[in-house]
């Protein structure tokens, strides 16, 4: 189990700030990519973002964009390892599966990411015809884009009826969480959370991170 701290970021100079404090929290760090068109927010650029491949820490890209697959070799060469895109942006499963052998094929983990709204029937019948090539599937805590909202008290449940049929996939939460919520994560079966706000708004991110840590674990 391990907690990934968030780099949500609507321009350059929140992105550099709040980098700059993070990057110092934590091996694992995950950045938001958003176009202003699968999501109504927009974040900085690829381009903007410094080489990666210069720090010790690993990257992990969440895709809130329209068309992920035009993402792929150049998040590969920015330094990221790992790539979460939204079914919502594809939904069609022969481009999920392109998509997956896109990721595999630059030796980077490909996950598959779940909106709330997204009927739950839904997530089985397309896990059940392109799960053999995914690395794992991250649920959404709140609807994408937007940070600071509460975690839908749902995807506890969500998470639960998962793990019956998939015990061994492994399961990421984004968006809503806090300290008061993530032990219920964890007696669920969560592997991986990522955490927004409540690190990277705190007056000391690298304690809020520990404090989560503790409670995780």
């Amino acid at each position: 189990m391990k907690l990934i701290p968030t780099v949500f970021a609507k321009n350059k100079k929140d992105f550099d700030l709040k980098f700059r404090e993070i990057v110092k929290t934590n091996k694992e760090i995950q950045i938001d990519f958003m176009d202003g068109i699968f999501v109504k927010s927009k974040s900085i650029e690829l381009k903007d973002l410094p080489n990666l491949k210069k720090y010790k820490n690993k990257f992990e890209a969440h895709l809130m964009v329209k068309d992920p697959g035009n993402w792929i070799y150049d998040l590969k060469e920015k330094g990221f390892y790992k790539v979460l895109f939204h079914y919502e942006s594809v939904k069609d499963l022969d481009e999920i599966n392109r998509l997956v052998f896109l990721a595999k094929s630059e030796k980077m983990e490909a996950w598959i990411v779940f909106n709330p709204e997204t009927d739950f029937n839904k997530v089985f019948e397309v896990f059940n015809k392109i799960h053999s090539g995914i690395s794992g599937i991250m649920f959404m805590g709140h609807t994408s884009g937007i940070e600071g909202k509460p975690l839908d008290i749902n995807v506890v449940r969500r998470v639960r009826n998962f793990k019956r049929i998939y015990k061994k996939i492994r399961i990421q939460i984004d968006g809503g969480i806090n300290d008061k919520n993530i032990k219920d994560l964890n007696i669920v079966g969560v592997d991986i959370i990522n955490v927004g706000s409540f690190v990277s708004k705190a007056r000391d991110p690298k304690k809020a991170l520990e404090l989560l840590k503790k409670r995780f674990n």
